[in-house]
C-alpha cells in the first residue's frame, strides 16, 4: 500500500508542477471506469445469491439483516451465510460508490 500511496504522491506533484497531462488523466479514468466496472460484476453475482436466499426465505435481505442482527433468527448456516453475503455486497456498493465519486 506504501508504494501505491508514494506513487500517488509524486504524480500530484509532477500535475502540480507541470500542470495536467491528458494521458494520465485518461489513464486514471480508465482505471477508475475499471475498477467500476469489475466491482458491478461481482455486485451482480452476489445480488443473484442474495435473491436465493430471498425466496427461501420469503424476506428482503435488509429485513432479514435487522431481523438477524436482533438475535431474532438463530444461529443457521443459512442465516450467517447470507448475512455474510450482503455484507459484503453493501461493502462492494460502497467502495464502488466511491471510485464513482472520483471520476
Amino acid at each position: 500500500m506504501q508504494q501505491t500511496l508514494t506513487k500517488v504522491r509524486n504524480l500530484e506533484k509532477f500535475i502540480q508542477k507541470h500542470g495536467e497531462d491528458i494521458v494520465i488523466s485518461r489513464t486514471i479514468s480508465k482505471m477508475l471506469e475499471y475498477r467500476i466496472k469489475k466491482y458491478d460484476e461481482e455486485i451482480k453475482r452476489l445480488d443473484k445469491e442474495l435473491k436465493k436466499f430471498e425466496r427461501k426465505f420469503k424476506k428482503t435481505s435488509s429485513a432479514f439483516l435487522k431481523e438477524f442482527n436482533m438475535g431474532k433468527l438463530g444461529d443457521h448456516m443459512d442465516f450467517i451465510e447470507w448475512s455474510s453475503l450482503y455484507q459484503m455486497r453493501n461493502g462492494l456498493a460502497a467502495k464502488k460508490a466511491e471510485f464513482e465519486g472520483m471520476k
